[in-house]
């Protein structure tokens, strides 16, 4: 029900990650201290995106954009903080930052398997002293981070194509000497524990929010269903990325043991 609010979803799931540079952030401030000091040395990635995509915004080109989307400076300063808020919820290596997150997921929805129920289960009165900012917040929240990492909630063949592309951006940092970590050494176990401890309970809570209706069942079963298969054809994909990658070889198109379980695939789909 709030425009501005949807519209600095969109804004915020096209532009984040703007500027990455296929690192993490403990190895970017190391690299860029002045930029790990201007941002306080927190969440410097997000933090330095959301600058990239503002300036962009603000570009003389984008004036009758801009019109159409703040009838006033109130709602421009409105929108850049939604936009500060969501980009910063992506960055999940921050233990304190997603500590806060799941403790107002708790306060929020603690007794109602969903909105919808939190909702209907109360009296029009009892309605006006629901915290409705709260959920608002968290929900936003919680749409971020799964746009973040969508591929893993996605048909088994987005996830691969995906998983391959974060391998190859971790080794390239790698070989350049930029990271010290090897992605290979730990990847097939890596992703299993992904699914497990981050992937799967947020899918859980994006259907128990019911914010994407009958899509919250549709994207947990793909989360449960992606890891499953991972788990059957995961180390022979690991094998695979290190072979074509580290010999920098391309990828075939339509892999057979990307092919579900049926052995029909979705190729040419």
């Amino acid at each position: 029900t709030d425009p501005l609010a949807q519209l600095a979803v969109v804004f915020a799931s096209l532009t984040h990650d703007a500027g990455h540079e296929g690192i993490p952030n403990t190895i970017l401030m190391k690299e860029q201290p002045d930029l790990a000091e201007k941002y306080g040395g927190k969440s410097v990635a997000e933090r330095k995106s959301i600058d990239l995509a503002w300036d962009v915004l603000q570009e003389p080109g984008f004036r009758n954009l801009r019109e159409c989307m703040f009838e006033n400076s109130c709602d421009e300063v409105r929108f850049r903080q939604l936009i500060v808020n969501l980009l910063i919820a992506t960055d999940i290596a921050d233990r304190e930052r997603m500590q806060k997150e799941k403790h107002r997921w708790e306060r929020a929805f603690s007794g109602a398997r969903t909105w919808e129920e939190e909702w209907r289960r109360r009296s029009e009165v009892a309605l006006t002293t629901l915290d409705v900012s709260l959920k608002a917040t968290v929900v936003l929240e919680q749409i971020m981070l799964a746009s973040d990492v969508a591929h893993t909630m996605q048909h088994w063949l987005t996830f691969v194509k995906w998983n391959e592309r974060l391998y190859k951006e971790l080794w390239t940092a790698h070989v350049a000497g930029r990271n010290d970590q090897d992605p290979t050494a730990n990847w097939y176990q890596g992703q299993v524990g992904f699914f497990d401890h981050y992937i799967i309970p947020l899918a859980r809570k994006l259907n128990a929010c019911g914010v994407f209706g009958n899509a919250g069942e549709e994207y947990l079963a793909y989360a449960l269903s992606n890891r499953q298969e991972w788990t059957e054809k995961g180390r022979e994909i690991t094998e695979r990325f290190e072979r074509t990658i580290r010999n920098a070889q391309i990828l075939d198109k339509e892999p057979q043991y990307w092919e579900t379980a049926d052995g029909n695939g979705e190729q040419g789909k």
